[in-house]
């Protein structure tokens, strides 16, 4: 279970070794290539600390069950963001945190995200754009899984109102709203 508000986004090596240091336990790993992987995780788990691999985002492998299954088998990852069921049902199906990515579009888009989530059981949900208001509420409608907000997290005030508005957490690239948290 993750227990943060905050997901550091990392997709380059200044920031992983900034997150090193810092007070945060998880980050979302992206943009790196399948090579550098199991160095990063296992410099992860040397800090006490915990990643979550981004399969559609990271280069060189597969977002499929093959690829996450490589991911949390191998590199030891702690967790599988993806949009691809595929990948979801192999992450948990190894034990690894399992986050369904899905994009809120339109209505079409959130059934759709809805049937899927539903069908896949992920442990959490992540959701982008991630201000959308009611969106949490909507979504308990249908399923009661855990909602991450992604994408378009700006500031504090951005954070507060996800948070407020039901969100177990956000995850965001803006390393200094994440360090001026943490402080």
């Amino acid at each position: 279970m993750i227990i943060q508000n905050i997901l550091s986004v990392i997709s380059d090596w200044k920031t992983f070794e900034a997150f090193l240091k810092g007070a945060y336990t998880w980050c979302i790993l992206m943009d790196f290539h399948m090579n550098f992987m199991e160095d990063l995780v296992k410099q992860l788990h040397e800090h006490n600390k915990k990643g979550i691999v981004h399969m559609d985002l990271i280069h060189g492998i597969a977002n499929d069950q093959y690829g996450t299954q490589y991911m949390c088998q191998k590199v030891h990852a702690d967790g599988i963001i993806s949009t691809k069921p595929k990948a979801i049902e192999a992450a948990k199906s190894n034990q690894c945190i399992s986050i369904l990515r899905i994009f809120m579009i339109d209505s079409r888009s959130f059934m759709r995200s809805v049937h899927m989530a539903s069908a896949l059981q992920p442990d959490y949900i992540e959701v982008l754009p991630a201000l959308l208001p009611g969106i949490v509420k909507k979504l308990h409608a249908y399923c009661d899984i855990s909602v991450i907000g992604g994408g378009m997290i700006e500031n504090q005030e951005d954070i507060a109102k996800c948070l407020s508005g039901g969100m177990q957490a956000v995850s965001t690239s803006h390393r200094e709203l994440w360090e001026s948290v943490e402080k």
